[in-house]
């Protein structure tokens, strides 16, 4: 009696058929999860910022001893005798302070689409300004979300 040692061609048909199917599923795990992770990242980069900026304007305009806009889209005050301008170019928020070198202020994950600087009338002594910021990422998101936000705010001097 001889007995065969292996697998029939049929066997091994079956295997590799059951493998590849465990393989496309396994590859739209990876995906999803890369998908969600794509997603998550580009909604804190947007709402880190979008804190960070408004922040950062409350409190440089709230210390502020004058406050004027140029055209919409740049912001000059004087803090204790020193010039800070505010402005926005090519997508990113920039911060000049006297005539030194502009430094960004969002991150390299997000542009910035929109900002415009709106003055209000000066009450007393205090000088406003009303702030209009469009956010969104610059990381792709998956099915064409563009995760924008849009933010509009109004601070005044002390």
């Amino acid at each position: 009696m001889k007995h065969n040692r292996g697998f029939t061609m049929v066997e091994l048909l079956i295997v590799i058929g059951i493998m590849g199917i465990f393989m496309v599923i396994l590859s739209q795990v990876f995906v999803s999860i890369l998908s969600m992770k794509l997603r998550s990242e580009a909604t804190t980069a947007v709402a880190q910022d979008s804190r960070y900026l408004i922040a950062r304007l409350s409190y440089d305009i709230a210390r502020a001893d004058n406050v004027s806009v140029s055209n919409p889209s740049t912001l000059i005050l004087t803090i204790n005798g020193v010039s800070h301008t505010y402005s926005l170019e090519n997508n990113q928020l920039s911060l000049t302070v006297a005539s030194g070198d502009p430094q960004v202020l969002n991150g390299l994950n997000t542009q910035i689409l929109t900002l415009v600087f709106t003055p209000f009338p000066s009450l007393g002594s205090q000088q406003s300004v009303q702030i209009n910021l469009t956010i969104r990422p610059t990381i792709i998101q998956p099915g064409g979300a563009t995760g924008e936000r849009h933010l509009i705010t109004t601070i005044a001097t002390r």
